[in-house]
Order: structure tokens, then sequence, then C-alpha cells
């Protein structure tokens, strides 16, 4: 635990003055998230995906909880994200595994449908106390099957210490990071290098900014993509510049990144705090390069907890004292400031861009990100999935942009169960 009091107390003086200034704000204020269980005693067995620094801060929380409840032990495990929903489901139809499980909120259909998780509904959850978009992402089929937690979403992240005039520029302007896409492009002309994955998920936040929609104002699938044809060819376009990278492999990035080799890198969330470990005070933020009516859409990932449909009355209102102890505003600000890429549920949460400015552009971008609802994204994943194919012929030069819009056009009518009409 002593990594964990170093990093805390590092950020404590800040987190004494923040912390006093919000908790003003809620003077009176009851956080009856839940009903309260009668006997604060037992035991927990919890499925994790938290690792290095996020592992240490989860770690913290359960101590935490059981230092206010002596007669609760709360035991976890780490199993791997892309393991992490599949081990869930086969050790509970053994009678076996976890009471809790968090992960992606994505899961959810598959774990109802195999009749893994429980539905929350009767629980008397204030969902009013989290944001709307982590709700949508909690529900399904009209039921609340997930308690947000956090949420991931895509910046733009840059190295400060390489924002330097070189020998192709003296424009001060250049060294500052851009806020456009095309400013982004003058910038790897000029030499500074930028580092994107090129998949068809990872590219998504682009195409608000040339007006493709997937989604109507009612959240339902109702695809308008010409955009993606020109976001494609603004893509292929920087592909030929030398200082711009585009790579399927995140983790090539990353690497190159922290070493140093890149000026910008669209990185997702979680990377952060890794990467602040590295690039120390160089390490900064902005929202991703958009245009001033047509910002970029990254899209929101929200990790929910969920409990298993074997758990008993007691474990199940156990775990649900847990996820208020950690949803409420005190204990999310702590995660906030003792994690730079902790982006908090509960809608009280106000981040201040002059004393956290990592964490508030994080916050402000996560809820300018687009929310797919879970009732769509069994949907959603076969479309990207097969979006990905169409993506990578077209940046390949195999399929022109207008062939890409037109063949993902069909796959989400079929997807759909649409007529296609000639």
């Amino acid at each position: 635990m002593s990594r964990l009091f170093q990093l805390i107390w590092q950020r404590s003086r800040l987190y004494s003055l923040f912390l006093a200034s919000f908790l003003i704000l809620l003077t009176g204020c009851q956080l009856n998230l839940f009903e309260q269980p009668s006997l604060m005693r037992g035991r927990l067995l919890i499925y994790h995906p938290f690792q290095g620094e996020n592992g240490i801060i989860f770690e913290n929380f359960l101590d935490n909880f059981e230092q206010l409840y002596p007669e609760v032990q709360l035991l976890s495990e780490y199993i791997r994200e892309d393991r992490l929903s599949q081990q869930f489901i086969s050790k509970s139809r053994a009678g076996l595994g976890a009471t809790v499980l968090i992960d992606f909120a994505r899961h959810i259909p598959q774990l109802v449908k195999s009749n893994s998780i429980q539905p929350l509904e009767d629980k008397n959850i204030d969902t009013s106390r989290f944001l709307s978009s982590n709700i949508i992402q909690s529900r399904y089929q009209g039921k609340i099957y997930g308690i947000p937690l956090v949420s991931q979403v895509r910046v733009l992240c840059y190295n400060l210490a390489k924002l330097q005039p070189n020998s192709n520029t003296q424009d001060p302007i250049l060294t500052q990071p851009p806020f456009g896409l095309e400013g982004l492009l003058t910038r790897a002309k000029k030499g500074y290098s930028v580092g994107m994955v090129s998949s068809f998920e990872d590219t998504f936040w682009g195409l608000g900014i040339f007006g493709a929609k997937f989604f109507d104002n009612q959240g339902f699938i109702n695809p308008q993509l010409e955009g993606w044809g020109k976001w494609l060819e603004w893509l292929k376009k920087a592909e030929t510049q030398p200082n711009f990278i585009l790579s399927r492999n995140r983790e090539i990035l990353h690497e190159a990144f922290a070493k140093g080799k890149l000026t910008y890198y669209v990185c997702n969330s979680d990377e952060i705090g890794d990467l602040k470990n590295i690039l120390k005070e160089n390490l900064q933020i902005v929202f991703l390069p958009g245009e001033p009516d047509h910002p970029a859409t990254p899209l929101l990932y929200t990790i929910v907890m969920m409990v298993n449909n074997s758990a008993s009355l007691h474990e199940t209102e156990l775990a649900l004292q847990w996820a208020q102890f950690m949803t409420n505003p005190e204990q999310q600000l702590k995660a906030l400031i003792g994690s730079l890429n902790f982006i908090p549920t509960n809608q009280k949460i106000s981040v201040n861009q002059q004393l956290l400015p990592i964490e508030a552009t994080l916050h402000k971008q996560s809820k300018m990100a687009l929310t797919i609802p879970i009732d769509s994204i069994e949907k959603i994943l076969k479309i990207f999935q097969e979006g990905e194919i169409v993506y990578q012929k077209a940046m390949a030069g195999d399929l022109t942009s207008s062939q890409a819009v037109q063949e993902l056009t069909d796959i989400i009518k079929t997807q759909l169960n649409f007529q296609t009409r000639n």
C-alpha cells in the first residue's frame, strides 16, 4: 500500500482544498442511492479488469470499505478484460465464481441471456445521481443491470517537450495543440509527428466532424453515412504524410509515444496513468480535433458493477451498499485525484480546469462522447465487426470511399433487417 499512499500524499493538499469546496455544496444532502442492508457483514468475491495504478486505487476502495465495516470481507480477483465476462458466465453456470462482476457495459446482453446477472430495477436505485449517458449504458430491455462506476473515452495526448520550434517552422502557433483536423495535418507536415490507431472503431470519433451519424435524436439506429466517406478520404490523405502514422497496433503507438517518438497520439483514457508515470509533466491532453459546428464524436465506454443472479438477498444488498460507497461524491473525487484517468459517473462531480487540467478535459470529453444504448449494442458490435473489414479495404485502396459507404450501409440494413430498396 506504500505506493498508493505516496500517490495520494503527493496531491493531498490539492485534494483537500478541492474536496472541501465541493462538500460545502453537498451539505445537508442525503446519499440514499440504495436501501441500507440490515446487517453490514459478509463476504463478497469481486471479478474486475483493473491493473497497474488503477488496480492500486481499486484495492484502496476495498480497504476503505472494510475499515468502515470490519465484519465485511471483500476479495478481489483480476481477470483480463477479454476473458472476464466469459469466465464469469462459465463459473456462474457451475454455481461458482464471483458475487460481483465489474466489466464494460457492452457485455450486459450476453450476461443477461446466459442468466448470469440479476436485474437491479427493484432495488430502489436512484438513477438521477448518475449521468444520463452512463444510465443509458446500464439499462437493457427496460431494466437496470449495472451500477455505473467509471467511464472511458478517447482524447488527443501530446508531449509538451516536443512542441518546440523546429527546422521546418518558427511559427509559434504550431507549438500549440490543434483545434481542428487541418491543424493536426499541418503540424504533421511541419515535423510534429502524429500517431493514430487505424480501425473502424478507433477512428469512429471522426464521423461526426463530417456530419455522419449512426443514431437519430431518439437513439434509434438511423445511419447517415455520406460523411464517413469524407472521413475516409481525409484519413487516406493523412496517411501519405511522412510524420502521420496510422497503425492497427495500439501497443506499438503507445510505446512510441511513451518513448518520445511521437508528438501527438490519439489515446484511450485508460492509458493516461501509465503515460503520465513515464512522461511526467510533459504529458498533456486536449479534446479530439473537430470543427466549430461539428465536434469529434468519440465513443463513451461505461464500466459497471453487476451482481450474480445466484447471489443471496443479503449478498445483493451488500454489493449495492459497496456500489453506493464507490459512487458517492467523496470516493469518486478521491479516485479522480488519485488516478489521472478516472472519469466519474456521479453527475454532482465538477472538475476545476485550472486545478486539474487533465482530469477536467477527460470529464468534458466524456460528456461530448457518443453513447451507444445497450439495447442496440449487439447489432452495433456486429456492424463494427463487418465495418472493420470494409474500413481496411477502403484504406488499402481496394474500395473507393463511396463504395465503402454503400457496403457499410448495406451491412447496417442487413443487421436491422431492413429491406434493401433499389
